[in-house]
């Protein structure tokens, strides 16, 4: 009998990646194999395509697209093979809720008869339309919605969906899904997550609401998962939670602790541990002791501050302040020489001051960082910012904000890479494209998170090679192979 065959498609962050990964897992042993279709972008052996939010995959489908009731009406007869699509989704941002649902409906076009579940930020409660109430299910062209942590209810809702599909029996029902084995798309470079969820209930943020409360999983439950991975060839690991160093162990709280004991595998071959996303509160001294006396301890650090002004802060329901921040930051450039800093800031707050505005500027002036992950506001529901409608910001001043914020950064983002001009850094090499003249195109990321590309002569895909920067195009490291 031929086999169902299934697509994920993932929004978001890294977690969201590395959610899908374990969904693939269960949809296999249920039965399950990857669709294969030329036209589609492949992350290694498996159907799981991430999106990010300047993705060509996604361009022209922000609108909302005629929804077909017939569902296979008028559509090419070539596509129709596959039968699950799963999307997983990111509820971020406004924006990105309404470019999954655009993205859904547009890919119905080409696959017509499949069967439609959602999964991600986005769902509310697990269930296909006539045993759940999610909202997701007003749309007819989604047939089923499930919480991630209900993938291992996944096989059980298939059978209702696919007449006559029985799955095969799932060995994962009554555990965690952090326990379900990932279906990795790059060996050389994989994700773990150590917990989910975040008690910190900033006033702009729903994760809380779509991810619960902070969830840690045990530490020797991690340590087994990274040493496997290790075993099947991972160089680079990246720890992933929404608020990591908050992470606990039988009740204490221990990330420094973690962090040590996976360093433990850098003599079975892990060259690097990298995690995300931290919280400045939780940023303790042991963390920054751990990061500098680490053998697989890279010079980067992500720590989220959101802006630079107190009030605003304070606003943001962020429990720290700018002067606590710069301190933390102090600390770790002191332990890591040549460390390099990113953030994630928000411009256009509701009630933002043009005061305001001037002291985050003035504050990235001075932290000097070399990446911002900067967003403008989006309201959420069920959040406290998001009720603050009297005090939202024309879309106009946040836009211009934004690019004035950005032009900081640059400043201090470009001199920090003129710096590595003339340096040979060490590159792990994420892709290798075949060229014409039979040399291979390469890029990868330094140990300091820097983007590097260079050419040779041979498929270098996986490995870490020392590169000499020559040059430097925008946030763009160019080298040569030493």
């Amino acid at each position: 009998m031929k086999k169902r065959t299934y697509l994920i498609k993932t929004f978001g962050c890294q977690m969201n990646h590395s959610d899908s990964e374990r969904v693939s897992h269960i949809l296999e042993e249920s039965g399950f194999v990857p669709f294969k279709d030329q036209g589609m972008e492949y992350l290694g052996k498996r159907q799981v395509v991430v999106d990010s939010t300047n993705s060509p995959l996604t361009r022209g489908a922000r609108g909302v697209v005629e929804e077909n009731p017939h569902r296979g009406a008028g559509r090419s007869a070539k596509n129709k093979e596959i039968d699950l699509i799963i999307f997983n989704t990111c509820s971020v941002r406004q924006k990105a809720e309404d470019k999954a649902i655009g993205v859904i409906q547009e890919m119905l076009k080409d696959y017509p008869m499949a069967k439609i579940g959602v999964t991600g930020c986005m769902v509310r409660q697990t269930g296909a339309k006539k045993e759940a109430k999610d909202p997701l299910l007003q749309h007819d062209f989604i047939d089923f919605v499930f919480r991630i942590e209900d993938c291992v209810k996944l096989p059980k809702i298939l059978e209702n969906i696919f007449a006559g599909f029985e799955a095969s029996p799932c060995h994962y029902e009554d555990d965690s899904y952090f326990n379900i084995p990932p279906n990795v798309t790059n060996k050389f470079q994989v994700f773990v997550p150590i917990m989910q969820g975040c008690d910190k209930f900033c006033s702009y943020c729903i994760v809380p609401h779509t991810r619960g409360r902070e969830i840690s999983r045990p530490m020797e439950e991690v340590f087994a998962e990274c040493q496997t991975l290790v075993k099947n060839g991972a160089k680079e690991i990246t720890l992933l939670g929404q608020n990591v160093n908050s992470y606990r162990d039988k009740g204490e709280k221990c990330f420094a602790k973690l962090l040590r004991k996976i360093d433990e595998l850098h003599s079975e071959g892990l060259s690097r541990l990298r995690f995300t996303a931290a919280h400045p509160q939780d940023f303790t001294d042991d963390v920054i002791d751990a990061l500098a006396e680490m053998k697989t301890s890279c010079p980067y650090v992500h720590l989220p501050v959101q802006h630079g002004s107190n009030s605003l802060l304070q606003d943001m329901e962020r429990n720290y302040t700018v002067e606590h921040y710069e301190e933390i930051i102090r600390k770790i450039r002191e332990k890591i020489p040549g460390v390099t800093i990113s953030t994630d800031i928000i411009v256009g707050f509701p009630g933002e001051t043009e005061e305001q505005f001037q002291e985050l500027l003035d504050f990235g002036r001075r932290v000097k960082f070399d990446f911002s992950f900067t967003a403008i506001y989006s309201p959420r529901k069920n959040t406290a910012a998001g009720e603050m409608t009297d005090k939202f910001i024309p879309e106009k001043i946040k836009k211009e904000r934004f690019h004035k914020f950005d032009e900081v950064v640059k400043e201090s983002a470009w001199a920090n890479r003129e710096r590595a001009i003339g340096k040979t850094l060490e590159v792990l090499v994420e892709k290798s494209v075949p060229l014409d003249d039979g040399l291979f195109r390469h890029s990868g990321r330094s140990r300091e998170f820097f983007e590097v590309y260079f050419t040779s002569g041979r498929n270098l895909m996986g490995q870490e090679v020392p590169v000499k920067i020559t040059n430097r195009q925008n946030y763009i490291l160019n080298g040569e192979l030493v």
